[in-house]
């Protein structure tokens, strides 16, 4: 929770979640409200596993800058199914983290364009493909390969990946 009203109090003109963003579809409208600012800040919604499985709607991805950058849950970036993925990421980062995290960017890359993406619980950046993995807000789960907390800020045309507001991981021109 910390780490959410961190990422709220960065000055900010919207908010995109990039998915996943609740257990429970009853969950959903007092978490808009709360990252909304009680309706003051309009608020994006990037569908992801959980809010497929729920029932839940929202957009597949959300565009900014014109078309230049593009936000995604990032489950597009799965080999085969998740569970798989799960498995094929946790084994692979035993001999590289930074493998396991390029063959996911590569699987996100778009040509031309910016890519965000959430999903891997990741924190990091591909300078060649373009692809910034953002992290999490939630909690740390053993059941997954990596389980850094993070978030992202678009100002202008730079793309920041932070921790915490003090701790710069990153910052990209997009």
């Amino acid at each position: 929770m910390k780490l959410l009203r961190w990422s709220l109090e960065e000055e900010h003109d919207s908010v995109v979640l990039l998915g996943d963003s609740v257990d429970l579809a009853a969950s959903l409208p007092e978490l808009l409200r709360l990252v909304g600012n009680e309706g003051s800040v309009p608020v994006t919604l990037v569908r992801g596993d959980n809010e497929e499985a729920l029932g839940i709607g929202g957009v597949d991805f959300y565009s900014a800058l014109g078309g230049r950058v593009l936000m995604v849950h990032g489950h597009q970036g799965n080999v085969a199914n998740e569970s798989f993925t799960k498995f094929a990421a946790r084994l692979a980062a035993r001999v590289s983290r930074r493998l396991v995290l390029s063959v996911y960017a590569m699987r996100l890359h778009r040509p031309g364009v910016f890519v965000v993406a959430g999903h891997a619980h990741a924190l990091w950046y591909s300078r060649a493909f373009r692809v910034a993995i953002v992290g999490s807000l939630s909690t740390k789960s053993s059941s997954r390969p990596f389980n850094e907390q993070g978030y992202a800020i678009l100002s202008g045309e730079s793309l920041t990946l932070k921790v915490d507001p003090d701790d710069l991981v990153v910052s990209i021109k997009v």
